[in-house]
């Protein structure tokens, strides 16, 4: 008896050396994982027609995610845009693609560029480089659709010059994500550019001549809704404050429905207001969606209605047969598209 409680003993030790050791690995594998730099590769291209003309637009995207340190990362990101001259005569004023370029080819442009840092689980700071649509309108509703104005309301991009695709400027943005909350804030230069040199230069900060650009947004998470407010300043005194609410309802486990409303506050703008309508409907691998919306722009009135369907073929390819009816003052006109997305 006694020299099987001294075996026992002896298992038990070796038992529990065994796991520690296997926990202080599977920490340290975990510890390597998390700072690992992470890469992606997105391209989405698209063949568009008005049924009398044929043009082509490409957008290609790299990212990467750098660790330094367990808090601190470096992040950098790029993209290209090419798209074949000769425009289609639509004259829309929303705009029916949210990567076209249209009579400016983009190179190479950076879209981040700057340093990340996870204070804790809650809270987020990023200082360099960055894009306002890489944060704000980029919901999973929002997302699906072409159509530019889904992407960033025309109240805010038709007047000002601010760092949307395929611009970019200086600035800080902090994010706070806790539970049903998410709290964001940034300030940008007042331009946003894409060019490396020159005036047009991305790093370049001068409030002077370019204005500060302000822009903050909370979002509320409850019961398969998601309900953001929002609004924008600028320092220039000719781009007034402007504001939107939105919602994103989720109906039932396959339908969720949109709604939002943007309005520039003062006189003067080139565009007063936007709003619009929509929904999706998910079945298995395949996404329907139906997005309309108005604004009037230099007294322009135009309705735009976007139905697409995405076909998300494997977890890495998808294909999108999306039609678009523009009604712009009083003229009505539509535009086809097949647009092929990859993400790696």
């Amino acid at each position: 008896m006694l020299i099987f409680a001294a075996d026992m003993r002896k298992a038990t030790l070796l038992m529990t050396a065994l796991m520690g050791s296997c926990l202080h690995l599977m920490a340290q594998s975990a510890d390597d994982i998390s700072m690992r730099p992470s890469f992606s590769v997105d391209f989405s291209g698209e063949v568009q027609t008005d049924f009398e003309r044929v043009r082509q637009a490409n957008l290609l995207q790299l990212h990467a995610d750098i660790p330094l340190t367990r808090a601190l990362s470096f992040q950098v990101g790029s993209l290209s845009a090419l798209s074949t001259r000769e425009e289609l005569e639509v004259n829309d004023v929303q705009g029916f693609s949210n990567i076209d370029t249209y009579d400016v080819n983009v190179p190479f442009a950076l879209t981040v560029a700057g340093f990340n840092w996870q204070l804790n689980d809650r809270h987020q700071l990023f200082a360099g480089i960055r894009r306002v649509d890489e944060d704000y309108f980029c919901s999973d509703g929002l997302a699906l659709y072409t159509c530019c104005s889904p992407g960033i309301f025309p109240t805010l991009s038709w007047n000002a010059d601010i760092a949307t695709f395929p611009l970019a400027a200086m600035g800080i943005h902090y994010a706070y994500d806790h539970e049903r909350l998410r709290l964001q804030a940034s300030v940008y230069n007042g331009v946003g550019y894409y060019r490396f040199k020159g005036r047009e230069n991305v790093f370049r900060i001068c409030p002077q001549s370019d204005g500060v650009f302000a822009i903050g947004q909370a979002e509320y998470r409850h019961r398969g809704g998601h309900y953001y407010l929002g609004g924008t300043m600028h320092t220039s005194s000719d781009v007034h404050p402007s504001a939107w609410v939105y919602t994103e309802q989720e109906l039932t486990p396959s339908l969720t429905m949109l709604a939002v409303y943007s309005h520039a506050f003062g006189s003067g703008n080139i565009c007063d207001n936007f709003c619009g309508l929509g929904g999706k409907y998910a079945l298995k691998r395949t996404e329907f969606g139906l997005f309309t919306g108005y604004t009037r722009v230099l007294g322009i009135d135009e309705w735009s209605t976007e139905l697409i369907c995405g076909f998300h073929l494997t977890d890495y390819l998808s294909v999108k047969p999306v039609l678009h009816v523009i009604t712009t003052d009083g003229t009505t006109k539509c535009v086809g598209m097949l647009r092929v997305d990859i993400s790696i």
